[in-house]
């Protein structure tokens, strides 16, 4: 019987110097052992296999070449050192569950990764789901609930495979992307003022001839901090474009959309991750086996409604007082405010791009609205379906529309995907 690991991923210390080690339950038939990763090299230990649990006195005529320098603990004074005599870690034949996404993606590639190797998988839940079937237990035994319910209920999970690993990669790599640019910025900003204060606090009144931003592009150029800002923001670019576009959702689905760069999709794809966490199942309750229109009005319903979960988490739904949504005082904002992001910027490359299929749809859909709305109207006190209203409106519409689309492409291509992996190699991919 294969064993069933539950692992809760933690923030190795908290703002407040708290100790939060990532917790792990090793269900082996009856027995249940937990044990605790304070650090991230211990993380890496237990995917190698040799996280030490156990350790025993060095013999005075013993060689340490055997041991990984971390794991010997020095001796002091006539106490002598020990070394591990017990390990842990993943091996053949484990079922790892996990929660999809946060800050446990990184620790289940690696898993992954060294799954194929050794013949082990890994699970992963999304986090709304895993909330609902937790239900009373405590969240300190999160572990071995999600152990617990990988063995019950396993068509929760999501496997976490080779494609999984690259949308965790494109995370990673826009995350660095971002942080380059900021730092950046950063140092544009501070290297700005300091050029400011240098041409107003002179003693000796000489004050620079010109605009000041021309002596600003001139401390840019000789700044050797920026420079090398600079030179890290194109790399990380580069790093992130690479890696789109070895993607086949670039291939197939972002690559031909005109105004759509490896960028800005990074930007919508790591924030979707796994499309298939949006799917509702069909439900065919209380029809006859031989209804097939039935079947199909309820598959249909299915898919609109599997839309609809993408809309809502992108933000591009409509309220059910056929608003649409933004952060208004005393309402809940619980879109993705990343995905939100990347595609305004998406939809306003269209709006650059009239000619394009997507900039012909922009177009088409503000044409419509000014059709139906061609003055403006007082609205509660304010000026509603004036240009720039209807302007805005047929942005975010267009944006809603480019979102079924997704939805509909993007999961035809993981089906597509995962049913050629297993004709190919018989791999699990549920």
């Amino acid at each position: 019987m294969s064993r069933k690991i539950g692992i809760h991923h933690r923030v190795k210390q908290t703002a407040d110097g708290e100790a939060h080690p990532t917790r792990v339950v090793i269900i082996e038939g009856d027995e249940v052992t937990n044990y605790e990763l304070p650090d991230d090299t211990s993380e890496l230990d237990f995917v190698r296999g040799v996280f030490p649990i156990k350790f025993r006195q060095i013999d005075p005529q013993e060689s340490l070449i055997g041991f990984l320098p971390h794991h010997i603990k020095e001796g002091h004074g006539d106490k002598p050192g020990k070394v591990p005599a017990e390990y842990i870690g993943l091996k053949t034949g484990d079922m790892v569950a996990m929660v999809l996404g946060g800050s446990g993606d990184r620790f289940a590639a690696a898993l992954s990764r060294r799954g194929d190797d050794i013949g082990a998988q890994v699970y992963r839940i999304p986090p709304a789901v895993f909330k609902q079937h937790r239900g009373d237990a405590d969240k300190a035994q999160d572990a071995e609930t999600l152990a617990r319910l990988l063995d019950e209920q396993p068509e929760l999970f999501y496997y976490t495979g080779p494609r999984e690993r690259d949308i965790i990669l494109i995370k990673a790599l826009l995350m660095a992307r971002q942080d380059a640019m900021k730092a950046r910025i950063g140092c544009e900003q501070r290297l700005r003022q300091q050029v400011i204060g240098s041409c107003f606090l002179r003693e000796d009144g000489f004050y620079p001839e010109g605009t000041i931003e021309a002596v600003f592009q001139t401390a840019k150029a000789d700044s050797t901090i920026l420079q090398s800002l600079m030179a890290e923001e194109k790399r990380a670019t580069r790093d992130l474009q690479k890696a789109v576009r070895n993607l086949d959702v670039w291939t197939e689905i972002f690559g031909p959309i005109t105004g759509v760069g490896e960028v800005l999709a990074a930007g919508l794809i790591a924030a979707i991750g796994d499309v298939r966490r949006f799917r509702v199942e069909p439900d065919y309750s209380g029809l006859d086996d031989g209804d097939e229109d039935g079947r199909r009005y309820r598959r249909m319903q299915a898919r609109n409604r599997s839309r609809a979960k993408l809309k809502a988490f992108c933000g591009v739904h409509l309220l059910k007082d056929g608003r649409f949504p933004r952060r208004r005082s005393g309402e809940i904002a619980n879109w993705h405010p990343d995905a939100r992001q990347a595609l305004y910027q998406i939809v306003e490359q269209f709006n650059r791009r009239p000619q394009s299929e997507w900039g012909q749809r922009l177009l088409s859909i503000k044409a419509n609205l000014q059709a139906k709305h061609p003055e403006p109207e007082v609205i509660e006190g304010k000026t509603r379906w004036n240009p720039g209203h209807i302007h805005k409106t047929a942005l975010w519409r267009t944006a809603t529309r480019f979102v079924e689309h997704l939805y509909s492409d993007w999961y035809r291509l993981e089906i597509q995907a995962r049913a050629e992996d297993e004709d190919s190699d018989g791999a699990v991919a549920s």
